[in-house]
């Protein structure tokens, strides 16, 4: 793992036009950023086609970059700004709450049962995280999906601290609210 001077020297030789350091930031945030896209965006494809136009903006801009303090935390922002603007062009609807939990072994009817009680509250959840604002989805998704630090997602997002943990606070609140008045 990259500490943060071997991160500044590959960003600097990114820049400079080195294609191995482009090969090495690209592959060492390529999933992660995808892994994120997909949740958000709940079209492969989309996350996939933003991905790769984040990078090859990055390489035909790479002279025009400036210093980073943070490369992750760089790529997410960027990563985020393209998709969101994506999914507004297109139209989508965000699908946060596709969790796919693996299956015991069981007989068909208790897989069948555990399903329809996963897609339950799958659907559950998916309503109740429409009632979220913007931002408290976006920063229960870093925080709870991708496991991002109050402190990270500070540095992604153009949101303080106290702020962040207060969005959290909230979207908990009304998670906990929408989705006991469904299953109650």
């Amino acid at each position: 793992m990259h500490d943060k001077f071997s991160e500044s020297r590959l960003w600097d030789s990114f820049k400079s036009g080195d294609k191995d350091a482009f090969k090495a930031i690209y592959y060492k945030y390529y999933m992660l950023l995808y892994k994120y896209g997909v949740k958000t965006s709940a079209d492969e494809d989309l996350a996939e086609d933003c991905l790769q136009d984040l990078f090859l903006k990055l390489w035909k801009n790479r002279e025009n970059l400036g210093e980073v303090a943070s490369l992750k935390s760089y790529l997410y922002r960027a990563y985020i700004r393209m998709l969101f603007e994506a999914i507004k062009k297109s139209r989508r609807v965000i699908n946060l709450a596709e969790l796919n939990h693996p299956l015991e072994e069981s007989s068909i009817e208790e897989s069948m049962i555990q399903n329809q009680d996963q897609q339950e509250s799958s659907q559950h959840l998916h309503q109740a995280l429409k009632h979220l604002t913007k931002r408290q989805r976006q920063v229960m998704l870093l925080h709870y999906f991708e496991g991002l630090s109050y402190k990270q997602i500070a540095e992604i997002l153009p949101i303080k601290y106290q702020a962040i943990r207060n969005c959290v606070h909230e979207g908990i609140k009304v998670l906990r609210k929408n989705i006991a008045s469904r299953s109650g």
